[in-house]
């Protein structure tokens, strides 16, 4: 049942109310943490205690476990979260660019509901210059002071103790109003090199990666390795990667972001607050650990291991809701609009009118406090630098554990100057719960049960909102020259990052 509070901020709204509402509305605590892999934290079954007060705080709401994030790359998944929108709407595609579309971002709608807002991050793409997202907070920061990053060139970023740190800072400020704080944690990202007091999951017997002679040939997946976010003492003197070790690290580091957002959380519930507050953790994307023959980066591909995101959810005691497990599908670009309406404020973020069949995000509040677990097909892009095989892009879509993926390639032009077209060069259809690691492609032979013409025709919904969607390689590849010829240090920076 839903508090009083939610009943008379609704009713605020529907009147007309746009400026500071009449009645309490809870805090809202906002969490995504970079790189992180919904299997990898203990809540979600992962033998190894990675995420102890993550673990907890899921024990007090609403873990979901269908959850995709529309790109795993940080800039265009977290634009997403905030303004409930899809890439192709809000203009994010990659990381050459910042959000300049004037959409409405989740900290704006707050902030007009009489919410003070902060943001702090911890990633070099998401500084304001690099993203654009900084619009709507009173309170921005997005110094990076620490060089943990990838080596040879140390990216700058703010680990997740200093991160803390600058929230408790900001939280201290007296003020009678409730607040909505976003906190992006930078450490799962590699370089892996968690503090050496997270280091305690290592000491196991080697695992050497295999060599690619040593894999069977595949059309669909190069062999790659991001050399630079393997540690150094992870090799062998043989020069083989023990990949036991770079596991540890990576877990680690979650342990690591865990500990210090617990610390925080701590100090939330021994001042009374944490009660009074909406708590939602997710991340930007996950990280592939050998999948598909690719480890230790993210991007390349629309599989699972990149795209599931964690996403839990602990609501205040005013919501009196029951705890626990969510499983149906819910997309990043859900996420704003959900918030919305668990504050008691209308579940669109406003800007123009939603158009018949639109894709964007919607609330899913009723998926989380009565279990509804019916909602639309959530979907997931590549669309930049994909050009190995033929492709240009890669589209995904999935509905409860059934995903298809396509590749697209271009049309060769027939005639000068007619035009790119983009045509459909594969397909991959999975079964995710006897398959979650996409190793079983159906499509050739998909069993009675797969809702395969479901998933077409909302695959070529996805594709035909992309209004650039045959130009778009080119015109990532101008923004990258444009970068590499204007900005050289920042192009350095984001390629130590992986990027």
């Amino acid at each position: 049942m839903r508090a009083a509070w939610l009943g008379a901020a609704m009713l605020t709204a529907a009147c007309g109310g746009s400026g500071t509402p009449a009645v309490d509305r809870p805090n809202v605590l906002l969490v995504t943490i970079d790189t992180l892999r919904a299997d990898h934290l203990s809540c979600y079954g992962y033998e190894r205690p990675t995420s102890p007060h993550l673990d907890a705080l899921a024990a007090e709401g609403w873990r979901c476990t269908h959850v995709q994030s529309p790109r795993a790359k940080t800039t265009p998944a977290i634009a997403s979260l905030l303004s409930g929108l899809y890439p192709h709407d809000h203009g994010v595609r990659d990381l050459s660019g910042p959000l300049r579309a004037p959409v409405p971002l989740l900290q704006e709608v707050l902030g007009r509901a009489g919410y003070r807002t902060a943001g702090l991050v911890g990633n070099f793409v998401l500084t304001d210059a690099r993203s654009g997202l900084a619009r709507g907070f009173d309170h921005w920061e997005d110094t990076l002071p620490d060089l943990r990053g990838v080596p040879p060139h140390a990216a700058p970023q703010r680990t997740a103790s200093s991160l803390t740190d600058g929230a408790l800072t900001w939280l201290a400020e007296p003020s009678d109003r409730p607040w909505f704080l976003w906190l992006h944690y930078m450490d799962p990202h590699g370089a892996y090199e968690p503090p050496a007091e997270h280091r305690s999951f290592e000491g196991g017997p080697p695992v050497l990666l295999p060599l690619e002679s040593e894999l069977p040939a595949s059309t669909l997946h190069h062999y790659r390795i991001a050399e630079y976010d393997v540690p150094a003492d992870a090799r062998t003197p043989e020069g083989r990667v023990d990949t036991e070790v770079v596991r540890a690290r990576y877990d680690g580091e979650i342990h690591y972001a865990d500990a210090e957002l617990g610390r925080l959380l701590d100090h939330l519930r021994e001042t009374g607050v944490l009660e009074h507050t909406l708590v939602v953790v997710t991340a930007d994307h996950g990280e592939s650990l050998g999948e598909h023959r690719y480890w230790y980066e993210h991007g390349v591909y629309a599989y699972q291991a990149t795209c599931r995101v964690p996403l839990i959810v602990r609501p205040p005691a005013a919501l009196r809701a029951t705890p626990g497990v969510r499983a149906g599908d819910l997309s990043l670009v859900d996420v704003a609009p959900t918030v919305l309406e668990l504050v008691g404020l209308p579940p669109r973020l406003g800007g123009e009118e939603d158009r018949a069949g639109s894709l964007r995000g919607r609330s899913r509040a009723g998926l989380l406090l009565r279990d509804e677990s019916a909602g639309p097909p959530v979907f997931s892009e590549k669309v930049e630098r994909a050009e190995l095989d033929g492709a240009v892009q890669i589209k995904a879509v999935r509905i409860g554990d059934w995903k298809l993926i396509r590749r697209y390639a271009h049309r060769p032009e027939r005639n000068p100057g007619e035009g790119r077209e983009l045509v459909a060069l594969s397909d991959e259809l999975y079964d995710l719960e006897s398959d979650p690691a996409e190793a079983h492609d159906l499509s050739q032979s998909p069993p009675a049960g797969a809702p395969v013409a479901e998933l077409r025709a909302a695959l070529l919904d996805f594709a035909a909102a992309d209004v650039h969607f045959a130009e778009l390689a080119d015109i990532l590849q101008q923004r990258r020259e444009a970068l590499e010829r204007d900005d050289a240090e920042a192009l350095r920076t984001l390629k130590a990052l992986g990027y």
